[in-house]
């Protein structure tokens, strides 16, 4: 919903300023080659798809989701082992999935040219990836979220080139 998007826009506007939001596990983020904020804006205006993506990677705007089993489920935890019947409602962590080393080199470091950056949990699927729709929930509102985050922070860092808006210097 539009919770997540305006959660978002916080995020880049922080992650553009050098500043890590509150909320977030700060312990966790680390700005790598992106040490200055001219460097942010800069990577920003390069690609912002990517530099959104990534910084929703980093400080998800939905950190996790629900879902329920399909069928009877037989898990272990802390060395015990839980029957859980079909239908049971059960809580995955996407902040959690996003670090996962396994997948994301350097996973606490901001790095928008990451390899394997689609394979983020961040709109409860693989957004981007080949195959993003076999995900049952992923967001429906994602290209929406996308562009209203990339219009408010293109206003924010004056970047008007990419919505085919051009500048015009008036003189007084």
């Amino acid at each position: 919903g539009i919770g997540g998007t305006c959660a978002a826009c916080e995020s880049l506007g922080c992650f553009l300023q050098m500043k890590i939001p509150p909320e977030s596990a700060a312990k966790h983020i680390q700005w790598g080659e992106y040490n200055t904020s001219e460097k942010m804006v800069a990577k920003y205006k390069e690609d912002p798809e990517k530099y959104i993506k990534e910084t929703c990677r980093l400080d998800p705007p939905v950190t996790s989701a629900t879902a329920s089993l399909k069928e009877h489920t037989f898990v272990t935890m802390a060395g015990k082992e839980f029957s859980l019947p079909a239908g049971l409602l059960n809580q995955y962590v996407l902040s959690m999935a996003n670090r996962d080393p396994s997948v994301f080199t350097e996973p606490e470091v901001f790095k928008p040219d990451r390899e394997h950056l689609n394979k983020a949990l961040t709109w409860n699927g693989a957004f981007g990836a080949c195959d993003e729709g076999s995900y049952p929930r992923i967001c429906p509102g994602r290209y929406l979220a996308m562009d209203i985050i990339r219009a408010i922070i293109n206003h924010a860092v004056g970047h008007t080139s990419e919505l085919g808006v051009h500048q015009v210097e008036t003189s007084v």
